[in-house]
């Protein structure tokens, strides 16, 4: 199984500009870019505050799928 990244999709839905994101997190904009882009997945603080920032779940941001 795989896990799907929707973070862009929550970060565009929040209107919330991706600088100011990682400030609130704590983390470089590099560091919040490998996360959208899934190259890495964030701590669980980390993912627990970015829900929380953008207004939805750690589930919503991160879902695994059958896909290979």
């Amino acid at each position: 199984m795989k896990w799907k990244n929707h973070i862009d999709v929550y970060i565009k839905k929040s209107g919330r500009y991706k600088r100011f994101l990682a400030k609130q997190l704590g983390i470089s904009e590099n560091q919040l870019l490998a996360w959208r882009k899934g190259e890495s997945f964030p701590p669980v603080d980390k993912a627990m505050l970015l829900a929380e920032l953008l207004d939805c779940t750690v589930y919503d941001l991160f879902e695994r799928t059958d896909e290979d």
